[in-house]
C-alpha cells in the first residue's frame, strides 16, 4: 500500500514509518525537518505545516501526538495509548485492545498496533495496552538481559507428522526437555531436547539423534512442520551439512494439509542487528535469495568497571571479528507472514580459519516480536553438540560504508574512504588478497561494471571492512 506517515520526524512517527516500511509498504514521510529521519528509504515531503496532497495514498497515519489517527477512504480510526507510553519498553509483539485506558505499553508495540489497525481496514476508536517485559536476572556478564534460554510449555503435547519423504513420525513431549520419537515401523526412542516458543502455537525444537542434530518447526495453527537434519562432513574438520524436509501434521477430525511451508525471498534486502550482550551485536544482511552476510559488531565500549569475564569475552570477540562480514550460503523459508526460518552454515568462516566456524545454523526470525530463535550445531572438541538461544533485534537501516577498489601492480592495496592503504601497512595476520573480483558492496550482487567496488574472495568469500583509522584496514582477506 501507499502510506503517508505525517510526523515521521517525531519519536513515535519514526517507529511507525519504519514498521510500515518493513511490512513492504511504499512509505512517504511528511515531516518538518527531513534531517531528523532515521532512514533514506522513504519518499520525503518536507513542509513546516505538514501540508501535502492526500489523494495518491491508500492510508494516512497521523503520528504528531500521542494518539494516532488513521484515515482510509475518508474513514478515521483512532488508536489511544495507555497511561504510560514507554519509549524504552522492550518489544513483545503482543498487546490488548480495550474500550478503556490501560496502564502501560512500549512505543515499539504501540507502533505495531497502529499498523495492525491501519491494515485491518476497520474504522474504530480503541485503547491498547500490554504487559511490561518481564525482568530477567542479570548474570555477571550481562547476557541474561538480552538472551532468553529454552522455555517451558510443550510438555504433554503429541504430534503425528507425515514428511514429504512419506515417512510418518509420532513425537511425544513427556517433559519440556524430553521427547519420545517413534518412526513408522521402528521402536520408539527417548531423547533430551530443547524448545523455544517462536510464535503463537509455533515451537522451535532441537535434539541429537546419535551424531545427527534434528530441528523441528512445529506449526500448530497451520498444522505444518519443517525439519532440518544436520550432519558432520567427514572430509573437513569442522564443517557441517544439512538437508530440509517439509511435512504436515495428522490431526483427527481435520484434513491433512496439502500446502507446505515454502522457500521465499521476502527477507531479501533487509538487515537486522541482533543483540547478544551489552557489548556484542551481530548484523544479518539478507542480501540474496541464496546468501546472507553476517558481521560481529560492538555498538558500545566495555566499561572499565565491567566484570572481568565480560571484558575478556567482549574484547576478545571484537578484536578478532569486529566489522568483518562473512558471506554464507543460506536458505529462506516462510512459516507465516511474520515468521521466517533461515538455514546457514559457516563455510566461509571455516575456510578463512579451519579452527573457527563450520557450524550449521538455523534461525527462526519473528519480525513481529523482533526476536531471533537460533540453533547452532558444531562438531565440538569431544563430541558433536548444539545449543538453543533467543535474542532481541532491531531493523538496521544504517548506510553501507564507502569502499572503493583499485588494483595496482605492486604493491597491492585499496582506497578506503579516500585514503590509500597498501599491503605492507596491514596488521599482522593479514596478507595479500587471493583471487579478486568486483562487487558493489554490501547488499548487492557482484557487478564488474559497477563504480563502487568492494573486495570479494573467490565465489562468495569473506569481506573485511575498514575499522576506525584506515591504517587498521581489515578489508583484506586473512590467508
Amino acid at each position: 500500500m501507499k502510506i503517508a506517515v505525517v510526523g515521521a520526524d517525531t519519536r513515535l512517527g519514526k517507529r511507525i514509518a519504519k514498521e510500515a516500511y518493513h511490512r513492504k509498504n511504499e512509505v512517504t514521510a511528511v515531516v518538518r525537518d527531513a534531517s531528523l529521519l532515521d532512514s533514506a528509504k522513504y519518499t520525503v515531503i518536507e513542509n513546516e505545516r505538514y501540508e501535502f496532497v492526500p489523494d495518491p495514498f491508500d492510508l494516512i497515519i497521523d503520528a504528531r501526538g500521542d494518539e494516532v489517527k488513521i484515515t482510509r477512504n475518508h474513514e478515521v480510526s483512532v488508536l489511544k495509548p495507555p497511561k504510560e507510553l514507554d519509549p524504552d519498553g522492550r518489544r513483545l509483539g503482543v498487546y490488548e485492545e480495550t474500550a478503556w485506558q490501560g496502564e502501560y505499553i512500549g512505543e515499539e508495540d504501540f507502533a505495531l498496533a497502529a499498523l495492525d489497525l491501519a491494515e485491518s481496514g476497520e474504522a474504530k476508536t480503541v485503547f491498547v495496552s500490554s504487559s511490561r517485559a518481564p525482568a530477567i536476572p542479570e548474570e555477571p556478564n550481562g547476557r541474561r538481559r538480552y538472551v532468553v534460554f529454552p522455555e517451558k510449555g510443550i510438555a504433554g503435547k503429541v504430534y503425528r507428522l507425515i514428511l514429504d519423504n512419506l515417512v510418518e513420525y509420532v513425537v511425544h513431549f513427556i517433559e519440556d526437555d524430553t521427547l519420545i520419537l517413534a518412526e513408522q515401523g521402528k521402536p520408539f526412542t527417548t531423547y533430551p531436547c530443547k524448545c523455544l516458543s517462536c510464535d503463537d502455537g509455533v515451537w522451535f525444537v532441537a535434539f541429537m539423534r546419535g551424531e545427527e542434530c534434528v530441528t523441528l518447526i512445529l506449526d500448530e495453527p497451520q498444522r505444518l512442520v519443517t525439519v532440518v537434519y544436520a550432519n558432520l562432513m567427514p572430509k573437513r574438520t569442522q564443517l557441517v551439512s544439512h538437508r530440509i524436509l517439509f511435512g504436515a501434521m495428522i490431526v483427527p477430525g481435520f484434513e491433512t494439509p496439502f500446502k507446505r511451508h515454502s522457500y521465499t525471498d521476502e527477507l531479501v534486502g533487509e538487515k537486522i542487528t541482533w543483540h547478544y550482550s551489552p557489548y556484542v551485536n551481530i548484523t544479518h544482511c539478507y542480501f540474496m535469495e541464496t546468501y546472507m552476510r553476517n558481521s560481529l559488531r560492538s555498538m558500545k565500549p566495555v566499561p572499565e568497571d565491567a566484570a572481568p569475564e565480560a571484558k575478556f569475552d567482549a574484547e576478545d570477540r571484537v578484536r578478532r571479528w569486529s566489522n568483518i562480514f562473512f558471506e554464507e550460503s543460506a536458505e529462506y523459508i516462510r512459516i507465516n507472514p511474520h515468521l521466517y526460518v533461515v538455514c546457514m552454515r559457516e563455510a566461509t568462516r571455516n575456510r578463512i580459519d579451519p579452527l573457527q566456524g563450520g557450524g550449521d545454523m538455523v534461525f527462526a526470525i519473528n519480525t513481529r516480536r523482533m526476536r531471533d530463535y537460533g540453533r547452532g550445531f558444531h562438531r565440538g572438541q569431544g563430541a558433536p553438540n548444539f545449543g538453543l538461544i533467543s535474542v532481541s533485534g532491531d531493523w538496521d537501516d544504517l548506510p553501507e560504508p564507502d569502499i572503493d577498489y583499485q588494483e595496482p601492480e605492486d604493491p597491492l592495496g585499496a582506497y578506503i574512504n579516500g585514503k590509500w592503504v597498501d599491503v605492507e601497512d596491514l596488521p599482522p595476520g593479514f596478507g595479500r588478497v587471493g583471487q579478486i573480483r568486483f562487487g558493489r558492496g554490501i547488499g548487492d550482487t557482484p557487478d564488474p561494471d559497477s563504480g563502487d567496488h568492494a573486495l570479494i574472495l573467490e565465489t562468495m568469500g569473506s569481506l573485511y571492512l575498514a575499522q576506525g583509522d584506515a591504517k587498521q584496514a581489515t578489508e583484506y582477506f586473512k590467508r
